[in-house]
């Protein structure tokens, strides 16, 4: 009964974490490297899940992939198919309360790096994609893997969202975060506390590793 929902838990913040990394990287170095007007709106758009809450999200996505929702209907033209209560929708949820925090890490990551760099490579015939690969990418890396780490944590921690959009089925749906709440329910606190304590262990090396990194920067940098 523990291990489903840290199987699930895993896989839901692995594919999100990856998923949303691949979907901010290029975004933000196109804007970093050429702005737009609408800039401030596009942040905006990826900054808005921070402030709003989990519920709200969740409403949202069950309004837009529900059975009456616009991807909702075409994605049921498809045998009938439909992201509610599955993990894909909970990994969908997951992305978008993600998303805040590994744009906000990878642009810091990129505004870190000495842009005389970026620009002794331009000036020698470098591609954008070659600066990104060779330059960027290289000297941004501590800064990355923070927003990894920070982005999976959040991922595997995910509730409310989720929760709306794949709810509860045991050995289907079921999460670390779920699972803990349903048992408090269920009075069984030996299962919330095991779960919670694994919840806090891996949080706890994460944040260790995130301090070890930031370490190191600091001394490659002196």
């Amino acid at each position: 009964m523990l291990i489903t929902p840290i199987v699930h838990s895993l896989i839901i913040a692995i594919i999100a974490t990856t998923l949303t990394f691949l979907i901010c990287l290029p975004i933000v170095y196109l804007l970093i490297r050429h702005p737009i007007k609408l800039n401030w709106f596009v942040e905006s758009l990826f900054l808005l899940p921070l402030v709003l809450p989990p519920t709200v999200v969740g409403l949202f996505l069950l309004q837009l992939f529900g059975k009456y929702g616009i991807i909702g209907r075409f994605l049921a033209l498809f045998a009938d198919y439909s992201v509610i209560f599955t993990l894909t929708g909970a990994v969908i949820a997951t992305i978008i309360v993600v998303l805040p925090i590994m744009y906000q890490s990878i642009k810091a990551a990129i505004l870190s790096v000495d842009p005389t760099l970026s620009e002794a490579a331009k000036v020698m015939g470098a591609t954008p994609y070659e600066i990104l690969r060779w330059i960027i990418l290289p000297n941004a890396y501590s800064g990355i893997i923070v927003g990894l780490l920070l982005t999976f944590c959040r991922g595997l921690g995910e509730f409310g969202a989720s929760l709306m959009v794949a709810g509860y089925i045991q050995g289907k749906t079921d999460t670390i975060a779920t699972a803990i709440y349903f048992a408090i329910q269920g009075g069984d606190n030996h299962t919330a506390i095991v779960l919670s304590l694994l919840d806090v262990l891996i949080g706890i090396i994460a944040l260790l590793f995130i301090q070890f990194l930031n370490y190191r920067t600091k001394e490659v940098r002196q």
